[in-house]
């Protein structure tokens, strides 16, 4: 049994009209990104091509100027030479040299040396040795006194004694006193030299001992 033509093509046509919706829907939908796509792209685009247009104008500045060198200072004056005065003459008068003097002096030699003299014997005693024990002062003998006196004296060519003196003290003044009036009376072999006699200093001690 055959349906009718005219209910199919109505069922077709209503079946076809959300197809083609559908399709113009997405067609319009590719057209949008792609326009958005481009947009997009072109903004970017415009955005790179700023940034190097700005980049080339950073580059492209002026170079800083070079700083102005200051002016030379001034050429310093030189101050003029003070007058020339010329030194006054002067005439200064030499005197003549002094007369030279010439002085000699005369060099006396020493005189000739002496020979030195012959030797002076030593002076002895005569008879028995000189001692004035036997003469001990009665004053010192009280008083326990005793002791050494060194006289000192001369000896004269004949032998006597002169000149005695105390050249160093016993402690006590009757030792001393009795000691240079002992010793005035000694007499000696006078001193010779050359074979002559002669007199000469002459140093003796004088010993004062107690006896128990």
């Amino acid at each position: 049994m055959e349906q009718p033509a005219h209910d199919l093509r109505a069922f077709q046509s209503t079946q076809a009209a959300p197809r083609r919706l559908g399709t113009i829907a997405i067609v319009a939908a590719i057209h949008v990104v792609a326009i958005w796509a481009f947009a997009s792209g072109l903004a970017t685009r415009l955005i790179h091509q700023g940034e190097q247009i700005i980049k080339v104008e950073v580059v492209k500045e002026k170079p800083p100027e070079a700083p102005k060198t200051p002016p030379p200072p001034p050429p310093e004056l030189q101050k003029p030479p003070p007058p020339f005065v010329p030194p006054p003459d002067i005439n200064l008068q030499t005197e003549a040299p002094a007369s030279t003097i010439t002085q000699v002096t005369t060099v006396t030699p020493p005189p000739p040396t002496k020979p030195a003299p012959p030797p002076v014997t030593a002076p002895a005693s005569i008879g028995r040795p000189h001692e004035c024990q036997s003469k001990y002062p009665p004053l010192a003998m009280r008083l326990g006194h005793d002791g050494t006196v060194t006289l000192g004296m001369t000896i004269e060519p004949d032998g006597s004694v002169t000149n005695v003196h105390v050249v160093n003290s016993s402690g006590h003044d009757e030792l001393d006193q009795g000691a240079v009036s002992c010793a005035s009376s000694w007499h000696y072999k006078p001193a010779l030299q050359n074979g002559q006699p002669v007199a000469v200093p002459w140093q003796a001690s004088v010993k004062y001992r107690l006896t128990g």
